[in-house]
């Protein structure tokens, strides 16, 4: 029964997140947020991850990880970077998406220099 609720919670995610607002910010079409495991695959490349990590969401326990990373990488797009805004990204995101289709996308993370 368990199994159940991780696949509904993969498919009920991206309604809850208001992905069909901010796709087309990203310069992404709408309904692209309505396609299972794709949708997965926009967010990840939109939130600046390798876009094959989406598929990695189809392993039970490692999900819960990667649903974290392609969350939190996709709200930093937004302008959401406080410490505040990075634990509400992890545990309860949607009140953060809520507010994501209201703003302008911002630039990757560059993480391969973190002094600028």
């Amino acid at each position: 029964m368990s199994a159940l609720y991780f696949y509904l919670f993969i498919f009920i995610h991206p309604y809850l997140s208001f992905w069909w607002q901010t796709f087309p910010k990203a310069g992404r079409k709408s309904w692209e947020a309505f396609i299972t495991i794709y949708n997965y695959y926009v967010a990840f490349k939109i939130g600046g991850g390798k876009a094959w990590w989406a598929f990695l969401m189809l392993v039970p326990g490692v999900h819960v990880y990667m649903w974290a990373v392609c969350n939190l990488g996709f709200l930093r797009r937004f302008g959401f970077y406080s410490a505040v805004d990075t634990v509400l990204g992890i545990l309860f995101p949607y009140p953060l998406f809520f507010k994501a289709h209201n703003k302008t996308l911002r630039e990757p993370t560059n993480w391969a220099n973190s002094r600028e």
